[in-house]
């Protein structure tokens, strides 16, 4: 990837509606979205940074930093670190200018 492409990089909101067993899909904040208590999103900076927009144990939002890397052949990962001492890690499924899939587990 060497950079993130233009589209990746932005504000990303879940569109829970459309995830599969094995992805979650992500919309541009202008996207039509359906009536919805809370989305959790994800902001792709162009210099590698991300933050993970969640919902927190209050049910407060809370803003996670991470960072994104490119694996090559087109790939690329979230890793965003936890409480928990395990990382929340996903990788990259595809992006385009109106859609970003991310896998559930890696």
């Amino acid at each position: 990837m060497s950079g993130p492409p233009a589209e990746l990089v932005g504000i990303w909101l879940h569109s829970h509606e459309e995830d599969s067993g094995s992805t979650m899909v992500f919309r541009p904040r202008h996207y039509a979205f359906r009536p919805a208590r809370w989305r959790d999103a994800i902001e792709v900076q162009a210099d590698g940074r991300c933050v993970w927009h969640g919902s927190g144990p209050d049910d407060r939002g809370q803003a996670m930093p991470g960072r994104w890397e490119d694996l090559g052949n087109g790939r690329a990962q979230i890793t965003i670190p936890t409480a928990a001492g395990q990382p929340f890690q996903r990788q990259i499924q595809s992006c385009g200018p109106e859609k970003l899939v991310v896998e559930k587990e890696h």
